[in-house]
């Protein structure tokens, strides 16, 4: 229900459901942390950040988190990340404390869901060269036919540090040449959504409103309103 819901775009509705399904759902239940994530999501697209960053530390990015660990990397890391493409200042101590966990939790590459929110950890880290290594890694894994994500993921992995590091052009370059076959980097609509948005924020940061506008327009159905600063100037 959460997944539809988003593609939907019926953001009521989804927050009724989630919050009434919480509600009756154990603390120590597996998915308390990823639903809390759907519901956080809501509450971002709202403008309701804070509320968002309350189930961040209750739910799905909390110390004791009792589901798979790849969910918790995946829903902290991109909560975070979005939160600054929608324009909320950076939460230092949060990265911080997911970059820790990432390498402790997946110290080499070869999991393309938790590759990829890795990435995104390494590059607010501005640990160029360790992301370049593992980005290199990713690459040989790929040559090897032994990654099923494919090359692509290496480029992932350079265009979000090129973000980071305000190299627009290189961070454009990367994620428009992948977003074709972004299913293959493993998750939801909701979750690949982020890789869209990260190259809509590119192409509005560098002045390049065209680009945006034909990317929102090629964009099929889904949430109402996009979570991304200075989106508003494309209506």
């Amino acid at each position: 229900m959460a997944h539809l819901h988003y593609e939907t775009g019926q953001p009521e509705a989804s927050t009724n459901f989630l919050r009434d399904w919480l509600s009756h759902y154990p603390r120590e239940g597996a998915f308390r942390g990823h639903l809390s994530w759907h519901l956080a999501l809501v509450l971002l697209g709202e403008g309701r950040v804070e509320e968002g960053f309350a189930l961040y530390e209750d739910a799905f990015a909390e110390e004791d988190y009792p589901g798979p660990k790849v969910v918790k990397l995946m829903d902290a890391a991109s909560f975070l990340w979005r939160a600054e493409l929608a324009g909320h200042p950076r939460a230092q101590a949060r990265w911080r404390a997911v970059h820790d966990f990432a390498h402790r939790v997946f110290p080499r590459p070869g999991l393309a869901y938790a590759d990829w929110h890795v990435a995104l950890a390494d590059a607010v880290a501005g640990t160029t060269e360790a992301a370049e290594a593992r980005a290199r890694d990713l690459e040989e894994l790929a040559e090897a036919g032994r990654y099923p994500a494919g090359p692509g993921m290496a480029a992932v992995a350079r265009a979000v540090a090129a973000f980071e590091r305000k190299d627009l052009d290189a961070a454009i370059e990367g994620l428009a040449a992948v977003l074709p076959e972004r299913e293959r980097f493993s998750g939801s609509r909701a979750q690949l959504d982020l890789l869209e948005f990260t190259l809509l924020k590119a192409y509005l940061d560098s002045g390049r409103l065209e680009d945006a506008g034909r990317l929102l327009a090629a964009r099929r159905p889904g949430p109402r309103g996009i979570p991304v600063a200075g989106a508003e100037a494309l209506n």
